[in-house]
């Protein structure tokens, strides 16, 4: 099988640098050991990253390179990724903890799939559309002039990425390959607990041949850097993905500088099942207890029933929960792997007694596995909560804890699933889709999946209230790292 990725270098302004903070190691969550170091960048590097994208930036020859050679080099830049595919695979077991079906799909996979098909999809925009002024606005007063109203999608500038621990090549890629499709430069941060695959990105540029200054990155163990990238006036957006907590310091270091932010945060997405599809019930809840051992933003993580079927519903669900497999992230049997850190399995703990002391009852999980002695893991864990006030059904938990909780009926469900101050993701399952719709409709989230989901490059993601602002992917995600331009054209008087 092949290694990890081991890189000992930051870029900046197109060189490969030595960090001028001491190393620090990156530590396997399955195991509690360091398995490698990594570069760590003073705040005055972070500067000089900042400064290189700046004066890369308003060079103007990138932003000014016709779309189809910015597309070609990004094409480039995501071959030399996917040249390092099975090495990324292990990275993502050993730096995430992931198992070996969501390093290879869902970590890695997915992220290729999207380097490429993201400038593909940018390609196929407009850089300008005509204003939808009517007729005779185009016409002028003597009746026989005619003008010209455009708006143009322009670069917007320095893009400051801040990338999260969890899903960190794809978060990369979303950020980094959008972006630069706009025309933009990029200083990214990731975060210190995953660093690995952003310095991986920093290869494949080089690599594609993408110029100097237009992609930097920067690992650093504090926060220093990241302040700095949030505040600085020569960064024009922050794009970040993490917590809402975060997202709000985020905003408030902005503020000053009047820069564009872009948040991706929290969420605590419900699951909502009708009565004619609770035999879906089970692999959806399985869904959240394998995807990274619960550590998605996006996640639905509280399940909503029928009343009439609560009971039967929370006897299936201990059967099922409780014979998951947790354990080595290596194995191919194993369904759940660990948590990032001792700090968030400590966090998830609290949270799960919190939520029994509220009134909650816990029906599977709860605790540690009686039979890892190593490991940042936790029990994947169900509670039957009767009030949505109850913290685990109102807190973000980011790990294996999902919450069950009756309702009367479809209005009664639709105000808990709105009862939240996240608004970020959600399911509703029936077979009846005109009712499923009709449900999506009513629920506040960003994104809300019938039966199914579709997260990829040409789908976008987002939150409504404290779930963030903007949208990654898609359509919509260029446009959040692109300014409109209005361009009136008239002939000269005469």
């Amino acid at each position: 099988m092949a290694d990890h990725l081991e890189y000992s270098q930051l870029l900046i302004g197109g060189e490969l640098v030595d960090g001028d903070d001491p190393p620090f190691g990156v530590e396997n969550p399955a195991t509690e050991t360091e398995f490698t170091t990594v570069p760590a960048a003073s705040v005055k590097q972070v500067e000089a990253a900042i400064i290189a994208a700046r004066d890369a930036f308003d060079d103007g020859s990138w932003s000014r390179t016709p779309v189809a050679q910015r597309v070609a080099t990004l094409t480039r830049m995501a071959a030399a990724l996917a040249s390092r595919r099975d090495e990324l695979v292990e990275t993502a077991i050993v730096e995430t903890g992931s198992p070996q079906v969501i390093a290879q799909w869902a970590q890695v996979g997915m992220a290729l799939d999207q380097a490429r098909q993201l400038p593909e999809l940018f390609a196929t925009l407009p850089e300008w559309e005509h204003n939808e002024l009517p007729l005779n606005d185009y016409i002028g007063l003597d009746g026989r002039d005619v003008a010209l109203s455009i708006r143009r999608y322009e670069a917007c500038g320095v893009v400051g990425a801040i990338t999260p621990y969890n899903f960190p090549l794809q978060t990369n890629v979303w950020k980094v390959f959008s972006a630069l499709a706009a025309g933009c430069s990029v200083v990214l941060r990731p975060s210190p607990l995953t660093p690995l695959t952003a310095l991986a990105l920093a290869q494949a540029a080089i690599e594609a041949g993408l110029p100097p200054g237009l992609l930097n990155v920067v690992v650093e163990q504090g926060a220093g850097g990241a302040q700095l990238i949030t505040s600085d006036p020569r960064v024009d957006c922050v794009s970040f993905t993490g917590s809402t907590v975060v997202g709000r310091q985020i905003s408030a270091q902005a503020a000053p500088t009047v820069k564009r932010v872009l948040l991706e945060l929290g969420g605590k997405s419900v699951q909502l099942y009708l009565p004619d599809a609770l035999d879906a019930l089970v692999p959806g809840v399985c869904t959240v207890f394998g995807s990274l051992a619960g550590q998605g933003c996006a996640l639905q993580t509280r399940v909503l029933v029928p009343d009439a079927q609560l009971d039967d519903v929370v006897v299936r669900l201990a059967g099922v929960v409780g014979a998951l497999e947790v354990g080595d992230p290596r194995d191919p049997a194993t369904v759940v792997g660990p948590v990032i850190s001792a700090a968030q399995r400590g966090r998830i703990e609290a949270l799960i007694a919190a939520g029994v002391e509220a009134g909650g009852r816990v029906v599977a999980g709860g605790g540690r596995p009686s039979h890892l002695d190593r490991g940042y893991f936790v029990e994947p864990t169900v509670l039957v909560v009767d009030d949505n006030r109850n913290p685990v059904a109102q807190q973000e938990v980011f790990g294996p804890v999902v919450t069950v909780q009756g309702y009367r009926d479809i209005d009664h469900a639709i105000d808990i699933a709105n009862d939240t101050e996240y608004g970020l993701s959600g399911g509703v399952y029936t077979n009846d889709l005109r009712a499923g719709i009709s449900i999506a409709e009513r629920i506040r989230s960003g994104t809300v999946q019938v039966n199914r989901g579709a997260a990829n490059a040409y789908t976008p993601m987002g939150g409504m209230k404290q779930s963030g602002i903007g949208r990654e992917r898609g359509v919509a995600g260029f446009r959040e790292y692109q300014e409109i331009k209005h361009i009136v054209v008239a002939p000269a008087a005469r």
